[in-house]
């Protein structure tokens, strides 16, 4: 995130060198209580207990239940080069951060009306007359009643600059892959609306667009310009639940699913799951809950569906489809990346740099292959429906309408054009004798061999049984002949 130097743990005080940045981790003094002396510079905290800050995700950081305040020290060694910031990390709590009893803003929101915060990095600037050489205290009034919540995870200093250029970053990574997953969105709806049968596409489109919005609202000045009226992680969470319901839709047309198989149930099945999931996100009471609908619903059904479209790819690619190939990686990515969320979230997995979502860039690689999938199966049928399957020319309503366009061009142009008529003699002995197989097949080979025998800027086509057509364009009588 940015440089971090070891913290020097006596009681709470840490040297910031002037260029540099700090995590203020290890122990802090805290008391239980909402008493505005505490913020102050010269109150003495000694006879406070000490508590540890920016423990393992999961596990409660302080105890914490009801109002408190935590204390902690920085030294400055001298006048800092830069404006310096202060980058606090919570979940589950709502605090006001002071440095020299002076109050540098706020987060989540305190009784009557309290609604704790989700784990956003939020930055205070730190004003330039607390910046100079010496101890300065930092004083951080915080109330929670949230089970299981970690508390802060993370309270660090740093050059504010530099705290807002790695924001700045981050939102442009979120922005660029949200606006790839919109485009791929729009791209599926293009081959919806040229074929609504094919449900598939319209999936598709829902799961790019709940994707797209879910980066959107993951990016960090996002998060913290939703701060003040939603829980920003509410939003997020019931966009990717409602996203895996979409998929859930998808699937049986994406691997081309018999609809009463049981790939094709249980893909329904896992669909209407997560759309419950996405209302339950929305509508359970308190952090504390959205934390139990994340871990033991959303996270196993996660789970479940990634594998299980893993074992769909392996199953499309051993019946050897086409495109096979694409979809089997796409889905193994996916899940891989699935899997790794999930043990970040139940403590299996060491997170960094306070980053622990990569499912999404998961979902952009499953995406991608169905794209990929898609767009060769919507070329597939688009010439089926321009050629006759059996001879592989060109269907009679296709050349008719382009022996319309070439006799207007050979007008405007005043040059030749003909038409060639074929027919196959004694084709009903070929059928009576060898049957309607060994007539297909001759009909599959007469029109292999027109097909090699045209050119390019001809059209050869199947008339209608064993009848077939050519539309020469600039091409006289002898050169028909």
């Amino acid at each position: 995130m940015f440089p971090l130097l070891v913290a020097l743990l006596l009681q709470a005080r840490w040297l910031v060198p002037p260029a540099g940045g700090v995590m203020l981790q290890g122990d802090w003094r805290f008391h239980p209580g909402d008493a505005p002396a505490y913020a102050g510079v010269a109150f003495d905290d000694r006879g406070w207990p000490l508590v540890p800050l920016g423990v393992a995700a999961g596990a409660p950081a302080a105890p914490l239940r009801g109002a408190g305040w935590y204390r902690g020290r920085f030294v400055l060694g001298q006048m800092p080069a830069s404006q310096l910031g202060l980058e606090v990390r919570a979940a589950g709590v709502a605090f006001e951060v002071y440095v020299d009893s002076v109050r540098l803003g706020a987060a989540g929101r305190f009784p009557p009306e309290h609604r704790a915060r989700s784990s956003i990095p939020f930055a205070f600037a730190i004003p330039l007359p607390y910046l100079t050489a010496g101890a300065h205290v930092v004083a951080i009034r915080a109330y929670s009643v949230e089970p299981g919540a970690p508390g802060f995870q993370s309270v660090a200093i740093a050059p504010l600059q530099q705290v807002l250029t790695d924001t700045r970053r981050r939102d442009a990574v979120m922005l660029a892959a949200a606006l790839l997953f919109l485009g791929l969105a729009l791209y599926q709806l293009f081959f919806w609306t040229r074929r609504v049968e094919a449900r598939e596409h319209l999936y598709v489109f829902l799961f790019c667009v709940g994707l797209s919005l879910a980066f959107v609202v993951r990016m960090p000045s996002t998060r913290v310009a939703l701060e003040p009226a939603v829980d920003w992680f509410r939003v997020y969470l019931a966009l990717v639940a409602a996203s895996g319901s979409a998929l859930g839709g998808a699937v049986r047309g994406v691997f081309e699913l018999e609809p009463e198989s049981l790939g094709a149930r249980a893909a329904r099945v896992l669909g209407i799951a997560f759309g419950v999931v996405a209302l339950l996100v929305l509508l359970v009471p308190g952090w504390g809950m959205v934390q139990w609908v994340e871990r033991f619903l959303f996270d196993p059904g996660m789970v479940v569906g990634a594998l299980a479209l893993v074992g769909l790819a392996v199953r499309v690619r051993r019946r050897g489809q086409r495109h096979a190939g694409a979809l089997f990686w796409g889905s193994v990515v996916l899940a891989l990346a699935a899997l790794h969320d999930v043990a970040l979230s139940w403590g299996v997995l060491p997170g960094w740099s306070g980053t622990s979502i990569v499912i999404q860039y998961g979902a952009l690689a499953f995406v991608i292959s169905v794209a990929l999938t898609t767009a060769a199966r919507f070329a597939d049928t688009e010439t089926t429906a321009l050629r006759d399957h059996l001879t592989g020319l060109y269907r009679r309503e296709v050349v008719m309408d382009a022996l319309t366009r070439e006799i207007r061009r050979a007008a405007r142009a005043r040059q030749p054009i003909s038409v060639v008529m074929l027919d196959i003699d004694l084709f009903k002995a070929v059928n009576d004798t060898l049957g309607h197989q060994g007539g297909d097949r001759v009909l599959g080979e007469v029109g292999r061999r027109l097909f090699e025998a045209g050119r390019a800027v001809d059209w050869l086509g199947r008339y209608g049984g064993e009848e077939f057509i050519a539309v020469l364009s600039a091409t006289g009588r002898d050169g028909a002949v």
